[in-house]
């Protein structure tokens, strides 16, 4: 009779998954034998822990069934009478005493005070075996008849009513059931039994009816329907359904419409809920389908309360048995899993006990069998009628579940197996049909049982779904009382409450349905995840708030519990449903306060928070932010600003605090009753608060509970990966922690093992840093597409940058514009609309991506205009219809002739759009004969039909074309987006027709509809999606949050969110509750902050909290200022190791807090001026004088404010002990700081202490608390290790270096005192070797005597070192260096009384403590001390004191015994180290000498190079040098190598550069340094080479180099020193010279000679352009030099001669002067030319050259003029060097040969007349000729080896000589000649001594050359050669006699008679003789 009512039951033809919930059905297990013997075992059907207990049976007492009395009931059933707690009438109960008064009681074996467990296993049906069908069909064991006394009453009941005696059949019935029972010698049969009540049910007699369903359920109760089939019962048709479905139905049929009787409705219920929580025969499939739908019908169509209340009730116990037995099923096997190996029944049942589950076994010990011996069985009868009334009308969507379970699912039953033992019924022989039963009992495993049981929980759970999607008018919705409301309500609720209590079911890893579509299990969440889904929804945004209330508990267990199966779906919710709603203004206030309610619930579970934020936010799939943008949610609705009075908050928070809140969604409760007299809520009184407001402080709320939350899982060791335990740990045991304070708890199960899986297996070992490369790619995306919206070509050059967009072409950038949602329309438009041809490409290609294929034209244009927002510009619109027109006519070529009718058609459409809607239009609007005229002629010159342009009018005039995503946001904020406002009359018509409709309800209901069907479509297109592989992967990975870490970059992520919400709140609340509450959210974001180690938050944090303190401002502080000062001091407290920078904020606090507590005693305000408003000097201004600071300062000091300034009582409250303890703890808790915090403390402190210092120092009693408090946290931290403290006063000492420094001088007295106070302390701690530490400490007194010029301060300074020296001095070790560095710096002040203090107590030490200073290492600081009095300008006779102080350090060095160099000394002098101890000094990485010598002569070195008196400097050359050669012998080859580079070469560093050179004071005193120190130094230096030439002879490269250098000087006097000092260093060591030092030697004439040839000459002709000189210097630093160059070294060296070649000038003229005056005639004269200063540098430095070539020539000359030079240089070497003089004989020649040249030198200005190098040439000949002349005559062994070659090398040289003199005209180059003629000389006279051999052998040479000379005047000393040779030539040709001649004066020969000729020089000596001359 239930198809009467299409309407409920359609609704409850359910096709959705489900979910598992609390029943009270248990299953039991029995274990049989071989026998196959029953014995029957009661059983309980017990309530639900959280449903309502109505159940059925007729003894409350002795039965089982009375043990559910502890279960919860609805409270309306009980209070309207209904059925008592067992659900039994009274008449049932009357019978069940009967039977107990009778006798009739339990066997032992039957009763149920102790269950025994179940093994409810399910076999496969055999529909191929023709058995017998019978009451056995729905048991395979007969249970115990505790009473027949009911079955009897009820049968002659209807055996006495009318109806009976009316119908035989009927009367057979009864009297054959009759029979059967009271005939004992004969078993039971249930079908006998059954019929007449069957009959009965059908009658018309609502007694019989009720009567008959009365005994049906008790029969059902006592399990007569599980009784065996009698053997000798006629055999039952094979199509018969079994008879607990038959009963079932006839139960069902007795229902016909709400016109049934109230009683019949009650009968129903009860044997209904008794038939499905009957555990003997567990009914499935359809019947039990049927049975839920029935009284489902009874709730809708009853007209009674109570009845609904019970049928409520009743549906609930139901639906949580179902539930219930799979959890407990599940429970099972995670016990069985657990277990190695199997164990009895016994253990098993023992286990399950323990674990919390019911005991389903009976308490018989003696019947232990396998599990698996005794299977029970299932029946199905899939019959025709039964597939119709079970699901074949219920809706068939294609889902997930198909492949699973079909939609037609025949009614099966699970019934209880046989026992070994027998009551009265098994004693009669059992049929051979129900032995064949057992045997196929056997094939069923308990898997296979375990999938009946969750198919029924998925039937039940896809029905309600089912129930809950049907779409409801605006009407429907507004009455709840309405059937199809109640439907909607109950049906969620259900699913509510199966969520709720059975979240088991649904998160189990063993819950899952067989028959998937690849053969594989389907986790049950799988399948039941889109029909629950779909329900939501449906209804999540429905405008009922009883509806919307619970889809919003719906959601929230879905996030908590399956956040991981519903990833993506949860997301589709929160973007489109929850989170819209907050966005949208005009969403009604209760849909706004139950959402925040959930978020207040998902604000306390920081795992499912910090999940969210891994898988949303840092997921790159999903689309949005999710955790950040709910953060933003909560700080927007904190934020707003809600007018409210003191009062008005006051009020809020009392009702909040009395408030309770409904607790039927919390576990175990039921849900309230939706009968029609409970359904409608009471009117609820006009608020007096805002509503408003509450979610203002609700947002607070849940903000301050989310930092709670995150701070208290993030303090937790979390990286094990809690939460995902290898067991599955029940989540109906864990309680809620939204609820319930307790720990965190753990992810929601993970369903694994399935890769079909809505959420795949999690990643345990995570990795946190790939996820935050993940984050940091999303956030990239997001900061590309924010570019592009703000700035698009910088977006898009974004995104490909990134990766995002795969290349630049226009297909790739047009993809991903069209395919990413979150880009701005209107930028998109503005980008495609530009003119670039890139631009355009794109566009074309976003089009081009579009299909307008078969679209009607507006709606082409609509779905056109969609993907982006048409710019306003004209020319981008054209751009845009041209493109739009070419793609609609490449998908529907007929729709117009040509592209211009779509593209003038497009353009036409658009101009109308904008006409019929745009609010700026004024005047008259278009009509559509204005419309069909502006497109006449478009389609190829023919008109479009009007028709058709005027349907297009009507569509854009009735629907604008916008934007949705415009339309939606309009709608959010409230705008109306509707067309223009027509005129009065049509607006009255209108208000007419809405008058007394509830407008804005309806367009609410109307917005929920729209946000309902968009969810829905996005889901189930996340459903297609997930079916592919590759996008379910993507999809549904689930990130777990195993790892605390991710709190860190998650609140680094939204920290401004929160800021902003405390800040805005505090500022406004006056509630103490509510500034509360805002402080602890600061507080614990500061905890966060530092324990992550956010920096810019922390800082912003911290900053605020001290803002809020308001002490900047002590006239307005009030309490709620006091509260956060509060909060900040615990902060400090608490945080203080991890606030590092934050800290300065809580200082300044503290140091303010100060200010106010002296206020408040009375001090004048303006004496402490608040030093955050005070005007802070700039360090530029902090360079200026003191009187100038103090004035700048003095003018912008804010004026004295009254003592009455700030509150009293404040001020008291500032005063308390409370307040003074937490500030004094902050400072005594330094001491607990870690090292890098209390590093962090003191550098905030001094910060703070400068702050003060500066604000006030320009007064008589500066501030200087910060500064006390650093010298207390100081004794504070004394104890702390010497490495800690380094640090701490690296920070320390630089502000004492500041402090020190400062104008006022009480400030700096206050801080050396406080410095020489804890140096005192420091100095008592002994102090190892090796140690600096009292060297640092130290340290501010020498930076405050260098830096501050107070004469006052700089004595203190003196004096407190003095102090410590004299109280300490013994414990003073590394010290001494700071010591000595203080007196170094008082040694160079201008203040005679320093200067003496200092030097009398470094004397003192000197003298005192000199050998401790060695020991300490301390020497070279002493040293150093020495020396800057020795350089001390103004006082000389300090100086001189020093200097000789300096001098006898070194012999009292060497006495000391502490030094390591005495012992070795006193060894070398012979003198006794017996007794003598020598100390122990630190520990040094440096040699003995470098430690002792090396300072000594750095000393000398430096005063000798930078000292500014000549006496002093004198003294130090001196010194150094007597000191190297006094004691030197004993320096090893590595230390002369250290004195070489840093001593005794950087005296000579000044000639190195032009540079070096520029940094002399001015030119005199580096002329006088040059012409003294320096040349002193240079011969000294070849004097010490000299004198230790064993120890530094392989350092003669180095000397050479340093003589090079001196000698390639500018300046005159300094190359001829440098050269002079090469002569003696020749000189001197010519006798140890060996052949690899004349090697060395004469490669140094080489790098000379070379550096010295004037190469230049040849190319300062070109050009200005091309001959530009390189050298850049443009300074004056080589001025002297060039002074000296004017001066000693004229043009002379470029001019010394004429060339043959050379203009001709007149003899008067070339006898005026050494130089020939190049004088040019007339008509040569040219101006001067112009030559720039880097030229003439250019120029200068070639002449320069060439003069240093010749010095070169004559040193050459002189050095071999010394006969040990010539003896001891090896042929070789003097060979090689003759080979330089002939190179610059040869160069010399060739520039005096190039006329060209010179002259065009002298026309560029190079000299003032043309230049030449006579000299050169002439000189270098000259040597080159005596030099190889006297190798030639020299008769020693090696030089007559080496003949040969002089030979070779000198007779074309001298041949040449002569060649050249010949051809010297004797008018115009008579310079020449006098300049060549004594070469010629030389030459003719050496080539005469010649021998024999050698003479006849080059005579033929010669004779012709020396006969030419006779051509030219002849001089005397000319013809006296001339005379020789031809004598000479007569000796060897003629044999005349031997003839030497003898120059008796010059140009005069005399001759012996004897025939020798006079003794006549050498050549080689003449030419010494004029070299020395000249």
């Amino acid at each position: 009779m239930s198809g009467d009512h299409p309407a409920p039951d359609a609704e409850l033809q359910i096709d959705q998954p489900s979910a598992s919930l609390n029943g009270s059905q248990q299953d039991r297990r029995v274990k049989s034998e071989d026998n196959g013997s029953a014995e029957s075992v009661g059983s309980t059907p017990q309530g639900s822990n959280g449903g309502p207990t109505i159940t059925v049976s007729d003894a409350d007492a002795t039965s089982p069934k009375s043990s559910v009395e502890d279960i919860q009931k609805p409270n309306d059933v009980r209070e309207t009478g209904g059925l008592p707690h067992n659900g039994l009438s009274s008449e049932a109960r009357d019978d069940a005493e009967d039977s107990e008064t009778s006798g009739q009681r339990l066997t032992d074996t039957d009763q149920p005070d102790t269950p025994r467990e179940v093994d409810v296993q399910a076999r496969r049906p055999t529909d191929n075996v023709a058995r017998r069908r019978s009451d056995s069909h729905a048991t395979t064991r007969s249970l115990p008849v505790s009473s027949t006394v009911f079955v009897v009453s009820a049968l002659e009941k209807i055996n006495a009513s009318k109806e009976v005696r009316k119908s035989k059949d009927f009367g057979d019935a009864v009297q054959a059931a009759l029979a059967n029972i009271r005939n004992t010698e004969q078993q039971i049969n249930p079908e006998l039994i059954f019929r007449p009540l069957q009959m009965a049910t059908k009658s018309y007699n609502i007694q019989l009816q009720v009567t008959a369903l009365d005994c049906i359920g008790k029969l059902i109760s006592y399990s007569y329907f599980a009784f065996p089939t009698p053997a000798s019962a006629p055999p039952v048709p094979t199509d018969t359904p079994p008879l607990i479905e038959r009963a079932i139905e006839a139960i069902c049929d007795t229902f016909e419409n709400e016109a049934t009787a109230v009683e019949i409705q009650q009968q129903i219920v009860k044997s209904l809920l008794a038939a499905v929580l009957d555990d003997k025969i567990v009914v499935h499939g359809a019947g039990l389908l049927k049975a839920v739908r029935q009284i489902y019908n009874i709730f809708i169509y009853s007209k009674s309360s109570q009845n609904q209340q019970i049928a409520q009730g009743s549906l609930t116990q139901m639906v949580a048995t179902v539930f219930e037995r799979i959890r407990v099923r599940l429970d099972l096997k995670d016990l069985r899993s657990k277990n190695a190996a199997t164990t009895s029944a016994d253990s098993l049942s023992g286990r399950a006990s323990t674990a919390g589950e019911a005991d389903l076994n009976g308490d018989d010990e003696d019947r232990e069998v396998p599990i698996s011996s005794s299977p029970p069985s299932i029946e199905t009868n899939a019959t025709p009628a039964e597939q119709r009334m079970t699901l074949q009308d219920f809706e068939t969507n294609k889902t997930l579940d198909e492949s699973v379970l079909a939609d037609t699912a025949p009614t099966t039953v699970t019934r209880a197996r046989r026992d070994r033992k027998g009551t009265r019924v098994n004693s009669v022989p059992t049929s051979r049909n129900s032995l064949q039963e057992d045997r196929e009992d056997l094939d069923m495993s308990t898997e296979d049982e375990d999938d009946i049981y969750l198919r029924d929980a998925f039937l039940v759970f896809r029905s309600l779904c089912k129930l809950s999607q049907k779409q409801l008018s605006y009407d429907q919705q507004q009455d709840l009382r309405a059937q199809s409301m109640r439907s909607k309500l109950l049906s969620l609720h259900l699913i509510h409450h199966v969520l709720n209590n059975y979240m088991t079911v649904f998160t189990s890893p063993y819950s899952a349905l067989k028959g998937g579509n690849e053969g594989e299990d389907v986790p049950f969440v799988q399948i039941a995840k889109p029909h629950l889904c779909l329900s939501l929804s449906r209804n999540a945004a429905s405008s009922v708030p009883r509806i919307y209330e619970v889809c919003c508990e719906i959601f929230w267990l879905s996030l908590k519990e399956l956040r991981v199966a519903l990833k993506k779906e949860l997301e589709v919710f929160w973007k489109e449903v929850y989170l819209s709603v907050l966005d949208k203004r005009s969403a009604p206030m209760f849909q706004k306060q139950m959402i925040m309610d959930v978020l207040e619930r998902l604000s306390r579970d920081a795992r499912a928070l910090v999940e969210i934020y891994l898988n949303y936010d840092c997921d790159r799939t999903a689309l949005d932010n999710m955790c950040q943008e709910i953060i933003e949610h909560l700080s927007r609705y904190c934020s707003n600003p809600i007018a409210v009075t003191p009062q008005q908050q006051n009020l809020y928070q009392e009702q909040h605090n009395k408030a309770t809140a409904t607790e039927w969604h919390n576990k175990g409760n039921l849900f309230p009753s939706l009968a029609t007299a409970n359904v409608v809520p009471a009117p609820q009184p006009p608020p007096v608060i805002p509503a408003e407001y509450g979610l203002k402080q609700q947002a607070l709320r849940s903000l301050v509970e989310i930092l709670s939350s995150l701070d208290s899982w993030s303090s937790t060791d979390t990286s094990n990966g809690s939460g995902y335990a290898a067991s599955h740990i029940s989540k109906d045991d864990a309680r809620d922690s939204m609820d319930h304070p307790g720990p965190i708890p753990p992810s929601p199960q993970i369903v694994s093992g399935f890769s079909d899986s809505g959420a795949s297996t999690p990643v345990l070992e995570d990795d946190p840093n790939e996820i935050e490369k993940v984050r940091k790619r999303k956030t990239a995306l997001n900061e590309a597409i924010r570019t592009f919206n703000f700035k698009p070509k910088r977006g898009v050059k974004a995104l490909i940058d990134h990766g995002f967009i795969r290349s630049a072409t226009p297909s790739d950038v047009a993809q991903f514009l069209i395919s990413n949602e979150r880009l701005d329309k209107a930028m998109l438009g503005e980008y495609m609309g530009e003119g670039d041809d890139y631009n355009v490409a794109v566009m074309h290609a976003f089009v081009d991506t579009m299909d307008f294929t078969k679209r009607r034209f507006v709606d082409a244009l609509r779905q056109f205009l969609q993907s982006f927002r048409l710019p306003g510009e004209a020319q981008k619109i054209d751009r845009f219809m041209l493109k739009f027109a070419e793609r609609y006519l490449t998908g529907n070529p007929n729709a117009f002739a040509n592209a211009d009718t779509a593209y003038v058609l497009a353009y036409s459409v658009i101009m109308l759009n904008t006409d019929q809607h745009s609010v700026k239009m004024k005047g008259r609007r278009m009509t559509p004969e204005d419309f069909i005229k502006n497109n006449r002629g478009i389609n190829d010159g023919q008109d479009l039909p009007p028709e058709y342009l005027t349907s297009i009018y009507e569509e854009i005039a009735s629907n604008e074309i916008v934007l949705s995503s415009e339309r939606e946001h309009a709608e959010d904020l409230g705008i109306q987006t509707s067309a223009p406002a027509a005129g009065l009359a049509s607006r009255t018509g209108q208000a007419l027709v809405n008058f007394g409709r509830d407008l804005q309800a309806e367009r609410q209901t109307v917005e929920a509809d729209k946000m309902a069907t968009r969810t829905e479509q996005l889901f189930r297109t996340l459903v297609r999606a997930q079916k592919k592989s590759a996008v379910r992967e993507a999809l549904s990975r689930f990130v777990p949050a195993s790892n605390t870490r991710y709190v860190g970059p998650m609140f680094a992520e939204s920290w401004m969110s929160f800021l902003s919400a405390f800040s805005s709140q505090m500022q406004d609340a006056q509630n103490t509750e509510l500034i509360q509450q805002c402080l602890d959210g600061l507080r614990l974001a500061i905890r966060i902050t530092c324990r992550f180690d956010l920096d810019t938050p922390r800082t912003a944090f911290v900053t605020t909290l001290a803002k809020f303190t308001n002490l900047g401002n002590i006239k307005e502080m009030t309490a709620k200022n006091l509260q956060a000062l509060r909060i900040l001091i615990e902060v400090a407290t608490t945080e203080g190791d991890l606030l590092k920078g934050a800290w300065r904020e809580i200082l300044t606090c503290v140091s303010q807090l100060d200010r106010l507590q002296l206020l408040s005693t009375g001090v004048d305000e303006g004496a402490l001026p608040d030093m955050t408003r005070a005007s802070i000097p700039t360090p530029s201004n902090l360079k200026e004088t003191s009187r100038g600071r103090r004035s700048m300062q003095m003018s912008k000091r804010p004026g004295a404010r009254s003592t009455n300034s700030f509150r009293p009582e404040v001020a008291d409250e500032t005063k308390s002990s409370d307040m003074v303890r937490g500030v004094d703890q902050i400072f005594t808790n330094t001491a607990k700081l870690s090292a890098s915090g209390i590093v962090d403390f003191v550098q905030a402190l001094t910060d703070v202490s400068w702050q003060e210092i500066q604000s006030s120092g320009n007064s008589d009693s500066p501030r200087m608390y910060s500064l006390q408090k650093l010298v207390e946290i100081s004794y504070y931290n004394m104890t702390r290790v010497r490495i800690e403290w380094s640090r701490i006063w690296d920070v320390l000492g630089d502000h004492f270096n500041q402090v020190g420094c400062h104008n006022n001088t009480a400030v700096v007295f206050f801080a050396l005192d406080s410095l020489r106070q804890l140096s005192m302390r420091f100095l008592e701690l002994e102090e190892l070797p090796g140690f600096k530490f009292q060297k640092d400490f130290l340290k501010p007194f020498e930076y405050v005597m260098a830096n501050n010029p107070a004469v006052t301060v700089k004595d203190m300074v003196l004096r407190c070192l003095i102090q410590m020296i004299q109280a300490r001095g013994d414990n003073i070790r590394s010290g001494w260096k700071t010591m000595f560095g203080v007196f170094t710096v008082a040694a160079a002040e201008q203040y005679e009384a320093i200067v003496n203090i200092a030097f009398d107590y470094t004397t003192q030490i000197y003298n005192a403590r000199f050998a401790v200073v060695i020991t300490q290492g301390s020497f070279p600081d002493l040293i150093q001390c020495l020396k800057e009095f020795s350089k001390n300008l103004r006082f000389q006779k300090k100086s001189l004191q020093a200097m000789e102080l300096l001098k006898s350090t070194v012999p009292k060095m060497l006495r000391t015994p502490e030094c390591p160099l005495s012992r070795r000394h006193m060894k070398a002098s012979g003198s006794s180290v017996d007794g003598i101890t020598f100390g122990v000094r630190q520990p040094s990485a440096q040699t003995e000498e470098e430690q002792f010598w090396y300072p000594v002569l750095l000393a000398y070195q430096d005063v000798l190079m930078t000292g500014e008196d000549l006496e002093v400097r004198s003294r130090s050359l001196n010194y150094l040098f007597e000191t190297l050669t006094r004691y030197g012998g004993d320096f090893p080859k590595d230390f002369w190598e250290t004195l070489w580079r840093q001593v005794l070469y950087p005296i000579f560093v000044v000639l190195q550069s032009k540079s070096e050179m520029s940094k002399a004071p001015n030119h005199e005193e580096l002329s006088v340094w040059l012409s003294t120190t320096m040349i002193q130094a240079l011969r000294n230096m070849i004097s010490l080479f000299t004198h230790y030439f064993e120890s530094l002879e392989h350092m003669l490269d180095r000397f050479l180099e340093l003589l090079s250098l001196c000698i390639c000087q500018e300046n005159d006097t300094i190359a001829r020193i440098g050269s002079n000092c090469l002569q003696q260093l020749i000189l001197q060591n010519v006798g140890r010279f060996t052949p690899d030092h004349w090697a060395r030697t004469v490669g140094a004439f080489v790098e000379l000679f070379n550096r010295t040839t004037a190469y230049e000459l040849f190319s300062a002709a070109a050009t200005m352009s091309e001959a530009r000189p390189t050298v850049t210097d443009t300074s004056d630093g080589l001025s002297i030099a060039s002074t000296a160059l004017d001066q000693t070294m004229p043009e002379q060296a470029i001019t010394n001669g004429d060339h043959s070649n050379a203009p001709d000038v007149t003899a008067a003229e070339a006898t005026q002067g050494e130089l020939e005056d190049y004088k040019p005639q007339t008509g040569m004269q040219t101006p001067a030319p112009v030559v720039t200063a880097a030229r003439r540098r250019f120029f200068n430095k070639i002449i320069t050259n060439c003069v240093l070539q010749l010095l070169m020539i004559e040193t050459v000359a002189e050095l071999f003029s010394n006969d040990s030079v010539y003896a001891q240089i090896p042929s070789k070497e003097l060979l090689r060097l003759m080979s330089l003089l002939k190179k610059s004989y040869q160069f010399a020649k060739k520039f005096n040969g190039d006329k060209e040249l010179r002259m065009a030198l002298w026309r560029q200005g190079f000299m003032r007349q043309p230049p030449n190098l006579l000299k050169q040439e002439s000189g270098s000949a000259n040597t080159y000729v005596g030099i190889l002349m006297r190798m030639y005559h020299d008769e020693g062994e090696e030089r007559r080896m080496a003949r040969a070659e002089t030979e070779g090398a000198l007779i074309p040289l001298c041949a040449d000589i002569i060649r050249n003199f010949t051809q010297l005209d004797d008018e115009t180059q008579q310079r020449n000649i006098v300049a060549w003629r004594p070469v010629v000389i030389d030459v003719i006279e050496g080539y005469t001594n010649f021998q024999m051999d050698a003479y006849n052998k080059h005579l033929e040479t010669f004779y012709p050359l020396v006969i030419a000379l006779l051509e030219k005047e002849v001089t005397n000393d000319l013809r006296g050669a001339i005379w020789g040779f031809l004598k000479r030539t007569g000796e060897c040709r003629f044999g005349m006699a031997e003839f030497v001649p003898t120059r008796a004066r010059e140009g005069s020969f005399t001759s012996d008679r004897g025939g020798v000729p006079p003794v006549s020089p050498g050549p080689v000596q003449r030419r010494a003789s004029r070299v020395s001359n000249r």
